[in-house]
Formats: C-alpha cells, structure tokens, sequence
C-alpha cells in the first residue's frame, strides 16, 4: 500500500482543531514518515498515482450507478492527473559524473603494467568513455606485442635463410670444415664454420654499407670494423655506424656462444646464449 501524504487535524483539549501539515499517514509503515516526506518530487508523484486511483474506483461506481455526468468529471480528473504523471516521469535524469577518461590517455598509462590497465576495466563499467579508453590502451599493448614477434620472425627467418644459402653455396674449398681429409674435432668445425660465417657476413655488409662500417669513435680509436662481428654486443654498438646497427637489425648478428649452443646444443652454453640473445642487435631500427 503507497503511504497517504496529507494534513492531519487533531484536536487539542482547550486549544480547538491545531492542524499538523505534511504528516505521513503510512499505514503500511506503521504511521511512520514515508520517502516522500523528505523528496518533494516523490511526494507529489505518490499523490498523483493515489488520486488516480481514487478517481477510477470513483468512476467506476458511478458508471455503475449510471451518473453520467460525475463519470465524466472523473475522467476529467482522471486526464489531468495522468497528463501530469507523465510530466513527471519524463523529467530529464541527472547529469552523469565526470568521465575519468582522461586519467587513462597512451601518456598517463605509459608505465602501467596490463595487469593494472586490466584490472582498471572494473572501475569504470558504468563510465564508457573511460571503459573505451582502457580498452584502447590494451588494444595498443597487443599490437606492440605483435610487431615485436612479427619483427623477431622476420629477423629469424632472414638469418636461416642466410644460413641455409651459405651452406648450399659451400664447397670444401671456401668452407674448411667439409674437407674430408682433416681430422677435427667437433669443436674446431664448430668454430671454423662459425668463422666462415662471420666472414661471408662481414663482406656482405661492407658491400651493402658501402664500406661504412665504423662511426666516429671508432674511426678515431682505429677499430678493426671486422672485430665487430664477433664478441660481445655493447662493444660492436659502441663502434659501429648507423649503418651497420640498421644491418644487423635486418640480418641479425650471432655471438660465437649462440653459434655453439646451436651446433652443439651443450648445457653449459645455454645461459651465455639467452644473455647474448637478449643483448643481440638485431632488434636495431631498420
């Protein structure tokens, strides 16, 4: 039952009628103020709905009674109270909060883990613009992500065919290893091969470098641009041309422990090659 918001006039023993305006008179809760005490717009929508009610009981004993003429002033009533209930109700809702978009630009979430972007989505379900900039900044993470892979198949791919060209062209007299008539170890074919490899590489980026293979502190110091090839990555970055660094990120450069660990496959090699490989350049800007 909807509480009936109304005067209440009581009497007062040698005082007469007192009226009390706005007293709830909720019999559902027990004479207690209802919500619309306290919301005026609440309150006038619950005494429209009641009026309603009243004036359609109203006019259906009327019709019944067959008095015409108070059937037709109830339902003028009737008209007036639900043109105004749906006054009400069509009222415009509150402004939404402000977007909390902008806290979630490419700049302000550069440092973020996607852990964090991730776990941002559940704050902000009920604001779209800021659930729409999240979802962008995944987006982006994922396509970076992608390239990276794309970039590193390419690199691995370009150096196997590489690789796979140089040993269809090798014959035992450009390549030492593949002479029958010498005795060597494992590790010694393992190492020549490797050198024959760092020599077909070197002569291949001299032409295609145009013989720039040094920058200026490396010209200044007398670098050997062949050394480069071989050793350690931050010594050949230090020294080598733009050139150089743009080649090596389009074919890739192998240190002799990832040479080894690759032909030989010992234990003992596989910590030096993950570092080498995580220090290679060939993720160097092409």
């Amino acid at each position: 039952m909807l509480p009936v918001c109304r005067t209440l006039t009581i009497t007062v023993p040698n005082s007469g009628a007192a009226t009390l305006d706005g007293m709830c008179r909720s019999i559902a809760e027990g004479y207690r103020r209802c919500p619309g005490c306290n919301d005026p717009l609440r309150r006038t929508l619950i005494n429209v709905r009641q009026r309603i009610g009243r004036y359609e009981r109203a006019a259906k004993r009327a019709g019944k009674a067959q008095q015409w003429d108070r059937v037709e002033h109830y339902v003028d009533l009737l008209d007036r109270d639900c043109a105004q209930h749906d006054q009400l109700t069509r009222l415009d809702p509150p402004p939404p909060p402000p977007s909390r978009a902008g806290e979630f630009t490419a700049e302000a979430t550069a440092s973020w883990s996607e852990d964090a972007l991730v776990a941002a989505v559940s704050d902000v379900q009920g604001d779209p613009e800021a659930l729409d900039a999240l979802m962008s900044r995944l987006d982006e993470r994922e396509t970076e992500k992608q390239r990276a892979a794309e970039a590193e198949r390419e690199r691995a791919d370009a150096e196997a065919a590489q690789q796979r060209q140089a040993e269809a062209h090798s014959t035992p007299l450009t390549d030492p290893t593949r002479r029958s008539s010498r005795r060597l170890t494992a590790e010694q074919r393992c190492r020549e091969a490797y050198d024959h490899h760092v020599l077909e590489q070197y002569m291949q980026a001299e032409d295609e470098c145009r013989g720039h293979l040094l920058n200026k502190k490396g010209q200044a110091k007398g670098v050997n641009p062949a050394m480069l090839f071989e050793g350690p990555a931050h010594v050949a970055r230090a020294y080598a041309s733009k050139e150089l660094l743009q080649w090596w990120g389009r074919n890739g450069r192998t240190t002799y422990r990832q040479w080894r660990y690759s032909w030989l496959q010992r234990p003992s090699d596989r910590k030096a090659a993950a570092t080498a490989q995580r220090q290679s350049l060939g993720d160097a800007p092409a």
